[in-house]
């Protein structure tokens, strides 16, 4: 009889669920629910790692360590005490216990983390700390029901290591990729990122076509659980960098006319080992020319939250519009855009893909279908 199956949930920005999901069938794991906010899966130790080190899409990978019907703080701890804490945290550790509470009996977030503090000592028989650590303790009352779970990843999955110079309002590493991957790009045709900022569409699209393991330079929480097996995660991480292409199939462009972001994405494609590989130009989208045939053309624009719908930003829209429609007919186009007044400008009949928040701003992915593929 084979061994019983943990149950994982890999937690991403609502509207891209049913890309994190492709992305862990793909490393054959179990999906077992698409929700809002995320994916339950199920599988063994070796499923964890996996979806650390491969999503691309997820910002963290939890545990479900136990649900249960609470009503008063004494069965609380009563059941907090049962739930397997030795094998995630060592004694005399410290952990960071974040409570959500919603229309349940139990409101009080900071008496249901000190609750589930003192639980974990008795548990472990050593008192667990209060500094801010990177054990994370999720605990989630609605209705009277709670759900506790262990963060497996640390520092949010965003956090791939190469970001080292940014510019203004920068897109997080998982929406872009999220963006790509809903898109449908897998790195056999080009990609033009024409807006580039500090380079993550470009970084992203490369990691995809080189068939790079996000997570594969980077530490997580797991490896500080009492059992956490070095091996088992090397053996992964070397069987990911087997599966690498060493050069692209189709060529990445990034773009920019601001000096700064282009010494900014210079910086980090640099760190994350592709200044050989995606060509970085200073240049503005007007003067792009399609040099092949059909492949992607990305762009996240200004949006004009700090200087307001003006004049200028509405020209450049048309100008973007001009250039999707006319110099990249053929081409897939895709523009990261919060405002649909704004996105009417370009004149384009975009469709949109999905509605994503990025740094607390709302926006949509939209997509322009090449002429060719038109009805």
């Amino acid at each position: 009889m084979g061994k019983s199956l943990e149950q994982y949930f890999a937690v991403t920005a609502p509207g891209f669920e049913g890309v994190c999901a492709a992305e862990l069938r793909a490393q054959a794991i179990e999906v077992q629910a698409i929700l809002r906010g995320g994916v339950a899966f199920a599988g063994q130790l070796r499923d964890l790692y996996l979806a650390n080190l491969h999503l691309r899409s997820a910002s963290r990978v939890l545990v479900r360590l136990g649900g249960m019907t609470v009503r008063d703080f004494p069965t609380l701890f009563k059941r907090l005490v049962r739930l397997p804490w030795g094998r995630f945290v060592r004694p005399g550790s410290a952990c960071d216990i974040r409570v959500t509470c919603h229309g349940s009996r139990l409101s009080h977030s900071g008496r249901i983390a000190e609750t589930c503090r003192e639980a974990i000592g008795k548990a472990l028989g050593d008192p667990v700390a209060r500094i801010a650590s990177e054990q994370k303790v999720f605990i989630r009352i609605v209705n009277d029901h709670c759900q506790v779970s262990m963060d497996s990843s640390g520092d949010l999955l965003h956090r791939r290591g190469y970001r080292v110079a940014s510019v203004a309002a920068p897109l997080r590493e998982t929406l872009a990729a999220a963006c790509l991957l809903t898109l449908g790009y897998d790195g056999s045709r080009p990609l033009i990122d024409a807006m580039t900022g500090s380079g993550t569409f470009a970084i992203e699209a490369a990691l995809i076509a080189l068939k790079r393991a996000p997570g594969a330079k980077r530490s997580f929480a797991f490896m500080r659980w009492p059992k956490f097996r070095p091996g088992l995660w090397q053996q992964l991480v070397q069987e990911a960098q087997r599966e690498e292409s060493a050069d692209l199939v189709s060529p990445i462009i990034a773009i920019d006319n601001n000096v700064k972001a282009i010494a900014a994405a210079e910086q980090n494609l640099e760190v994350a080992g592709l200044a050989d590989i995606v060509r970085l130009n200073y240049g503005s989208i007007q003067q792009l020319r399609a040099e092949q045939p059909t492949g992607l053309l990305i762009c996240n624009p200004p949006y004009g939250e700090r200087l307001g719908r003006t004049a200028a930003l509405q020209t450049l829209y048309r100008e973007i519009g001009r250039v999707y429609s006319n110099t990249f007919a053929a081409w897939q186009g895709a523009l990261v855009c919060p405002d649909a007044a704004l996105a009417r400008t370009t004149g384009i009949a975009f469709k949109p893909r999905v509605r994503f928040s990025n740094g607390g701003i709302s926006a949509a992915l939209l997509e322009k279908v090449p002429e060719t593929q038109k009805s």
